[in-house]
């Protein structure tokens, strides 16, 4: 297989990587693996399967934590903020989030070393999570994408949207999706 170069990059906005860590590089003769995770037990459980059913030594799994713009935007603390126009609460409330977004990357970083997997973890910003993974899987050549599925019934799906299903319909590479039941 030939040789992959992997650079991590600021996310496709362009803004600054919340973890403020410096970019590099990783080299790799096998794949790149781009894993959806979210922190839920589901993605969790979905990585742990992956790790013991297709994850080869030569492989590189990058986590992609997307973050919705949304969830910043109509954080209740926002919302009650007195005066909206009020720069030095956005601000709070902004580090605030990126805090929250660096104890989450910190969590998945230590959750990929346990199980011994060569890779990174990153954050993406997106109106969709899905659109972010993807945007993410493009920038780094990724060969496959990964992600878990809470095995939400068709309505569910169709008024919540779902994450595994937008990969589906919309990434140029394969996808794997894991479903809950198939990670006893």
């Amino acid at each position: 297989m030939a040789e992959s170069t992997v650079t991590e990059t600021a996310s496709p906005d362009k803004q600054p990587n919340p973890t403020g860590q410096a970019k590099k590089t990783i080299q790799t003769k096998g794949n790149v693996v781009i894993f959806a995770m979210d922190g839920s037990d589901i993605a969790i459980n979905a990585l742990k399967w992956y790790a013991s059913k297709c994850h080869r030594p030569e492989d590189v799994v990058v986590l992609v934590y997307a973050v919705e713009m949304s969830e910043i935007f109509t954080s209740a603390q926002w919302l009650q903020t007195p005066n909206t126009e009020d720069i030095d609460a956005f601000q709070t409330i902004f580090r605030h989030e990126i805090e929250k977004i660096q104890k989450k990357l910190q969590t998945f970083t230590k959750v990929l070393r346990q199980l011994e997997i060569n890779g990174s973890v990153r954050s993406t910003h997106a109106c969709k999570p899905g659109e972010g993974i993807i945007n993410v899987a493009k920038e780094l050549n990724a060969t496959m994408i990964v992600t878990g599925s809470r095995g939400h019934g068709k309505l569910r799906r169709t008024l919540l949207g779902s994450v595994s299903d937008y990969l589906i319909h919309h990434a140029d590479i394969p996808v794997l999706v894991c479903r809950h039941q198939s990670f006893n």
